[in-house]
């Protein structure tokens, strides 16, 4: 939370630093005295949610039983994430991507599936941090169980492959799979914390595609919409914003937009 304060306090835009940390609560909410499992059929059941499988979310219920919810009878989840999920996306943000991996493991061993905005990202996080270690096959695995586990999350999917074919140097790929979401980039001056944060991750991406290229007016733009106009997304906007910087310092004449 203190990047996100210190964020705030830099930003020369009052209402986007409001929106971010809004961005930030949608993922990590307030703490409430107990996690809620709403149902498809507006029955809310309250208790300790203790993780996943066999596709139930695992309930303890204050003053009873564990119980087993089955995932296609919740229609919404209630639950702080997890303290390694703050650790684990700020180390990513500062290049401690093998500090991050074990923590983000032991989240999604628990938590894969559950439909909470926290736990879909940490499954993108995962695949990210072992591709910024080097294990590529491993980050493919992660990305294509992450498409399994959340067949409805397209956009976070393609993010993910498109940042998995980036990385292998498949910019056309890479492309194909960024074009959609960068199609609404000039729509969506304040977007949601979902949408904010693909937006970033997407914008960044292109930047990269673009400095392969040589394009390097071009990449710092996109750069510096991923780190100042979509920060929504503390990796990439900190990815971004050091590769602007390099590129500022190695190419005279670059002009912010």
């Amino acid at each position: 939370m203190d990047y996100l304060i210190d964020l705030m306090k830099a930003s020369p835009h009052p209402l986007r630093s409001a929106l971010m940390f809004a961005a930030w609560l949608a993922l990590c909410p307030p703490g409430s005295a107990q996690d809620a499992v709403t149902l498809n059929n507006g029955q809310v059941r309250e208790g300790k949610i203790t993780g996943v499988s066999g596709g139930n979310v695992r309930v303890q219920i204050s003053g009873g039983a564990a119980t087993g919810i089955p995932l296609t009878e919740v229609k919404e989840i209630r639950m702080v994430a997890p303290s390694d999920f703050e650790t684990a996306s700020a180390q990513l943000a500062s290049g401690d991507a093998k500090g991050a991996l074990a923590a983000l493991q032991k989240i999604n061993d628990a938590f894969a599936g559950l439909p909470a905005p926290w736990a879909e990202r940490s499954a993108v996080m995962l695949a990210d941090a072992k591709l910024a270690v080097g294990d590529k096959a491993g980050a493919k695995a992660a990305y294509e169980n992450f498409i399994k586990t959340y067949p409805k999350s397209t956009t976070l999917a393609n993010l993910g492959m498109a940042r998995l074919a980036v990385d292998e140097g498949k910019y056309d790929e890479a492309k194909k799979l960024l074009d959609p979401v960068l199609a609404e980039s000039a729509k969506s001056s304040f977007p949601g914390p979902v949408k904010g944060m693909a937006l970033g991750q997407a914008h960044y991406l292109a930047g990269r595609i673009s400095e392969a290229a040589g394009e390097h007016q071009a990449a710092l733009e996109q750069y510096l919409k991923a780190s100042a106009v979509f920060p929504y997304d503390r990796n990439a906007a900190s990815d971004a914003q050091k590769r602007a910087d390099t590129l500022r310092a190695e190419h005279a004449g670059l002009i912010a937009p």
